[in-house]
């Protein structure tokens, strides 16, 4: 198969050797860069396209691709909804993500943060900087076994964290479209009205639609608790980040968990030199106490960005071969 990756990280260079050693029949190029309309002239006479990126790919970005060659978008991540698929489909080109390359790897994570903010970690660190080591009646915590944690989405992820919290003693109620009865063990479906009001973590795990773009919103902080933890590590686009600063600093909620922001795409990734120059939202978070944040960093461990990798080559493999990719999303 002739392929062309974009975005490729030092770390997944060392996957691609090893997949090349396995695979040493396969023509494989790539750049460190995202693809961009600067760029995908790369792409020229290769079959497909591999990438990881929260850029944008249109259609005046797929039409070019397609004309050159390339009939396969293999995506090393998730989301997919910086691609414009009526457009792939249109030009011939099939579009796939990586679902379930380690569930565990996000929910982990979120249980990290919440357990960060539960236990008030950062209050302390800030006091300890400061030369104070000690322990103010404020800063007394409580233990996750007698949390309320309500999980909003229940796929893979969701169902993961659900399991965690769980063995962890504490009540999991959850909301999800779609009931899974499996998951009847580990915790108690509710609507997502009484998930919010009763919850003291909120952990969520949904995919971004039109539908629920801003759904945790001034209303929605309204009804949590004053104490509630919210943690997103789905897209930032659920969250009003306005109203969740102004939530977080008239104490309407307790604290934050984030690893995605909305407009992330123009901030992660990047290193400044100038923190003035971030915008105004991303530099309130950062400095707020009851904020912990991380560059849409959930995913990133070795098992998960090898799986990753290693399931965007073989749907690539697959499709190029004349069969169905495991995991199509248009």
């Amino acid at each position: 198969m002739k392929a062309y990756l974009f975005g490729v990280t030092p770390v997944e260079e060392a996957f691609l050797k090893e997949w090349q050693d396995q695979h040493p029949d396969d023509e494989i190029s790539y750049t460190h860069s995202p693809l961009t309309a600067d760029n995908l002239e790369l792409a020229k006479g290769f079959e497909a396209v591999s990438t990881q990126q929260a850029e944008p790919l249109t259609a005046s970005d797929l039409e070019p691709l397609a004309a050159g060659g390339v009939k396969h978008l293999a995506l090393r991540k998730v989301g997919a909804d910086n691609i414009d698929l009526e457009a792939a489909a249109k030009y011939g080109i099939t579009v796939a993500n990586v679902p379930a390359y380690s569930p565990r790897a996000i929910a982990e994570n979120g249980l990290t943060g919440a357990m960060y903010l539960l236990r008030k970690w950062g209050y302390y660190h800030r006091k300890m900087r400061r030369g104070d080591f000690t322990r103010p009646t404020e800063l007394m915590s409580d233990e996750i076994f007698n949390q309320t944690v309500g999980i909003v989405g229940l796929g893979r992820i969701g169902a993961a964290a659900a399991e965690m919290y769980h063995a962890l003693g504490a009540r999991v109620i959850g909301y999800d479209p779609v009931y899974n009865a499996s998951l009847e063990p580990f915790l108690d479906f509710v609507d997502f009205e009484t998930l919010i009001k009763e919850s003291d973590i909120v952990q969520v795990h949904i995919p971004l639609t039109p539908e629920n773009k801003g759904m945790f919103s001034t209303n929605e902080f309204a009804k949590m608790k004053d104490d509630a933890i919210l943690v997103n590590q789905s897209r930032g686009e659920l969250v009003d980040t306005a109203a969740l600063i102004v939530a977080l600093k008239y104490h309407e909620i307790g604290g934050a968990a984030l690893d995605v922001l909305e407009g992330e795409e123009k901030i992660f990734g990047r290193k400044f030199e100038d923190v003035g120059s971030l915008p105004d939202e991303y530099t309130e978070l950062i400095n707020l106490p009851n904020v912990v944040m991380s560059p849409h960093s959930a995913y990133y461990t070795k098992m998960a960005v090898k799986n990753m990798f290693f399931q965007s080559m073989t749907d690539i493999e697959r499709t190029l071969s004349g069969k169905k990719a495991f995991f199509k999303v248009n």
